[in-house]
């Protein structure tokens, strides 16, 4: 199971999953009509993403969330 605990982290994976099932940004996009610059968007991390549009892209790759509780961090920073 992967950790993400950040936008970046949840971009870079998604990035690796889109990349895995060899589709594009693009293609990817129009399985949900979310515009390719969206797509890259969410891949690089950036802030403004509606929830929708995230479970949107989810459900094009085929994936989902789960949630569990954090391990006891040692460094404060690493909370998001």
């Amino acid at each position: 199971m992967i950790s993400i605990t950040s936008p970046e982290t949840l971009g870079q994976v998604l990035r690796r999953y889109r990349k895995d099932f060899g589709l594009t940004q693009s293609e990817v996009g129009q399985k949900f009509n979310i515009p390719q610059k969206t797509v890259s968007n969410i891949e690089a991390g950036r802030p403004g993403v509606q929830l929708a549009t995230l479970f949107k892209l989810l459900s094009a790759l085929n994936l989902e969330i789960s949630l569990r509780q954090r391990e006891a961090l040692d460094n404060e920073e690493a909370l998001w």
